[in-house]
This record gives C-alpha cells, sequence and structure tokens, in this order.
C-alpha cells in the first residue's frame, strides 16, 4: 500500500497517471469524474460492467433497487469505471447543519434565527456582547474551516443549488426552466454582498480563509464561539458541545427562498475504487471490494469488528462499545473512532447505512439538526453526470480555468478588496474564459441525464 496524506493526494495521482507509474487500484484516491471517464476512455482504468455482473452481486443488487445509483454510475458508453460511494442516509447526504450557542441565544435574549435577517442580528448581538465573560471582547460570532460551509448553509436562502450539492455551480432557473450558472446569477451576487456584510462587521472569523481543524477546536475549546457551519457539532471540540444546536428551520432570504440545499444524491461519489490496467487480478480485487457493499460488509467498514469496537442489542440495533465512545478532552468521536474504523474523511468504496453508521453526523445534536433541515431539501436531487471524451478534456480545460477565477474572486467581494461595483467585470471575464461553451456542453450532459 501506498498511503498518501490528503494534501498531497491530488498531485500526487496526477503524476502518477501522467507519468504512467501509477498502482494496481486507486482507493480513496479522490478522482474527478472528470478524470475518471478520460482515463477510462484511455484504458487506464478499466471497465468494471462484466465484472460486477459475474463478479459484483451486492453492487449489482443496489443499482437494480436504486435506478438513480446506475444512471449516475453508468457512464454515456455504458461502461463502469468505480465502486462508488453511495448514501442511504439524510443525516450524512446533508453535509452542513448551522449550529447556533443556546446558552448565548438565551444571555442576549434572542430566539433562533429563521432568516438570514435574523442571523445577522444574532451575530451582532453575539459580536457586541461579553458572552464567555473573561472581559474581553474576543468572542467569534460565525467560524469555520473554509469557505465552503458558509456557502452551504446559505445558498438556499437565495434559491440556489436548488439540484443538491452535486452539483454546486449549475442548477434550475425555476422561472425558466432552464440551466442557470450560479456563480454568475443575480441571486448569488446578493449573496456575496451579505457575506460581505457579515465580513466587514467582525461576524465572520477574520482566519476563515486559513483556518485548520486544530485552530478551531481550540477556540470552541476557549468558548469563543457564536455559531459555526460543519457536518457535525464535534467541530469546536467536546467542552461546549452540548451548549449549541442546529437551527429548527432552513434560514429564509430576503426574496422567500428558504431551501436547505448541501444535499448530495444517494451516489455521491463514482470513483472511490478503480482498477488500473497494470493489475493481474482485477476479478479478485472485485470480489474483494465489493463485500463491503453486502449488510456484513458495510457493518464491518463502519462499525468494525462485533465483542471488539460494538455489541448487538437484545432490540437488534448495533452500537459501539462504551469504552470506545469515551472521548478524551481536545478530542472527538470522529477521531476516536479513526483508530478502529477506515472510513474518516469520506469518499469509501462502501454503501453507507443508517443503522450501521455512527459518525458524528449520527450523534444526538447533529442528528436533530439535520432532522430539522430534512423538509427544506430540494425534492429533486441530481446524481453526477456523464460525458463524452471530448466534452471531459474541454470541460477540464474550462473548469480549471473559471472555478479557480470564481474562488479567488469570492475571498475578494466578501473581504472587499474587489467592490461589487466591478461585478460586471467579474461576470465578463467568465464570459471570456468560455462560460457558453461550458453550458453548452452541461446542457448536452444534462439532456443525456434526462433521458435515462
Amino acid at each position: 500500500w501506498q498511503e498518501v496524506p490528503s494534501s498531497d493526494l491530488a498531485e500526487k495521482r496526477n503524476l502518477a497517471l501522467a507519468s504512467g507509474e501509477f498502482p494496481d487500484l486507486f482507493i480513496r484516491g479522490g478522482i474527478p469524474d472528470i478524470d475518471l471517464v478520460k482515463y477510462g476512455e484511455q484504458g487506464t482504468f478499466i471497465n468494471l460492467k462484466e465484472l460486477i455482473d459475474e463478479y459484483g452481486p451486492n453492487l449489482k443488487k443496489v443499482m437494480e433497487d436504486e435506478p438513480d445509483v446506475k444512471r449516475g454510475l453508468v457512464e454515456h458508453n455504458g461502461n463502469i469505471y468505480g465502486y462508488p460511494t453511495v448514501y442511504f442516509s439524510d443525516p450524512v447526504q446533508i453535509s452542513t447543519r448551522l449550529f447556533i450557542n443556546t446558552k448565548w441565544l438565551e444571555k442576549v435574549n434572542l430566539g433562533m434565527p429563521s432568516t438570514t435577517d435574523e442571523l445577522y442580528e444574532v451575530l451582532k448581538a453575539f459580536r457586541d456582547t461579553d458572552l464567555n465573560g473573561n472581559g474581553k471582547k474576543d468572542e467569534i460570532p460565525w467560524t469555520s474551516n473554509g469557505l465552503g460551509y458558509l456557502f452551504n448553509m446559505l445558498k438556499g436562502a437565495w434559491g440556489l443549488q436548488n439540484r443538491g450539492s452535486s452539483h454546486p455551480n449549475v442548477d434550475i432557473n425555476e422561472k425558466t426552466g432552464e440551466l442557470r450558472f450560479i456563480p454568475t446569477s443575480d441571486q448569488y451576487k446578493d449573496m456575496l454582498e451579505y457575506m460581505h456584510r457579515l465580513y466587514s462587521e467582525k461576524l465572520i472569523d477574520e482566519e476563515i480563509f486559513t483556518m485548520d481543524h486544530a485552530q478551531l477546536v481550540a477556540k470552541g475549546e476557549q468558548n469563543l464561539v457564536g455559531s459555526f457551519a460543519s457536518v457535525n457539532s464535534q467541530l469546536i471540540g467536546s467542552t461546549h458541545e452540548k451548549e449549541f444546536a442546529g437551527i429548527e428551520v432552513a434560514l429564509k432570504g430576503p426574496n422567500g427562498d428558504q431551501l436547505w440545499t448541501p444535499k448530495s444524491a444517494s451516489l455521491a461519489a463514482k470513483g472511490p475504487f478503480v482498477i488500473t490496467n497494470k493489475c493481474k487480478y482485477p476479478e479478485a480485487a472485485v470480489r474483494w471490494v465489493d463485500y463491503f457493499y453486502s449488510d456484513e460488509g458495510t457493518r464491518l467498514f463502519y462499525m468494525g469488528v462485533e465483542g471488539v469496537t460494538y455489541e448487538k442489542k437484545a432490540d437488534g440495533s448495533y452500537e459501539f462499545l462504551e469504552e470506545i465512545k469515551k472521548i478524551p478532552e481536545g478530542s472527538s468521536f470522529d477521531h476516536v473512532l479513526g483508530k478502529w474504523v477506515p472510513y474518516m474523511g469520506g469518499g469509501n468504496p462502501a454503501i453507507l447505512k443508517t443503522e450501521y453508521f455512527k459518525g458524528g453526523e449520527t450523534q444526538p445534536i447533529p442528528l436533530k439538526a439535520s432532522t430539522n433541515m430534512a423538509p427544506y431539501t430540494p425534492k429533486e436531487l441530481w446524481s453526477k453526470f456523464s460525458y463524452f471524451p471530448q466534452e471531459v478534456e474541454r470541460m477540464a480545460e474550462l473548469e480549471n480555468d473559471i472555478l479557480t477565477y470564481i474562488t479567488q474572486m469570492n475571498a475578494q467581494f466578501i473581504m472587499g478588496t474587489t467592490t461589487f461595483d466591478q461585478w460586471d467585470d467579474y461576470v465578463k471575464q467568465i464570459e471570456k474564459m468560455g462560460l457558453e461553451e461550458y453550458m453548452k456542453i452541461y446542457q448536452t450532459a444534462y439532456d443525456r441525464y434526462s433521458k435515462n
């Protein structure tokens, strides 16, 4: 096995594929869908369809029982190039929750926010009150480790990402029924202006662009945090975790939109496990990985070994042993579990079921938060689309330039180093980068997807 740190994964994977010095298998290799098709068409990744038919009964059954999984997994040419991540669990498919410090809410005499305006007022009150009682003005109204969670928790309040998180940049314009490129829309601009307002008034952690997990946990342990968005409530450590609760309803935006859109389709990823043309025994590789799509294999993957990490209760449910659930100060449940089971970090070749997945998302506080958000998630969730080889190459070129530029400009708009007077220039620059061609390819892929 060649283990690669997540920070180096993309670079080392790309170098290996480009040089031809790649392994028999990629497991949790983070392979983008575009590369999956590209290297599949080239023959670097082998077609698994016939192997699944003969040696993969468990994934085959999933595809038979869940047509949307099959529709997303089978490529335009009828081939399958990877064993997927499949979610059958709302607590996991909903990837972001917004948690508020309820103890602080009581002190400032405010209720849980239900609109973006109310959230703004709550964050202001957190900023202006010595809620941790240390005599310093050091309260952080909202924080997280990266901008992604900020976008996830706010997009739905502007009606954006309305076909789920598998397509973060393209959705449907509900008024016209046409595809919409989200980052050039008027709604996206309005959302960025709201984010800028929060940032400029010091309602967002100024270290949002650089902060890592350890720094965030430290701030939580010091009782500095008023609210945060994350997968689960353990992001700020265990000392004050129980003082937080998820918002009760999705935030309603200024135009009346009230969606919670960071929810993925059941087919969460298409290529967590791929077999390369260097593998001498692909049949054995398929038999091995397919086990993790069985009921027994799923339980092993997410819970470990019975009697060692978990036990079966009298009612038929499964629970981790008490010694496994002990959380040292400054740690989290997920970090503890990482010593025993391999799923931490996601992107796994496995099927995830609520009854066996006991990660941070299913603990009482985040579970209640996702239950609150479930009624506000999009009614239609798109799986990943499939692309022809010539489309793949062009999409990769266009996405690299366009999305890199958007990421850069998001930060500048939020921080205020670029003003919104320059929005039209921003849109024109994206158009110059080939937006029309990008959307044409997307439309073609969407049309194919819709007909399947």
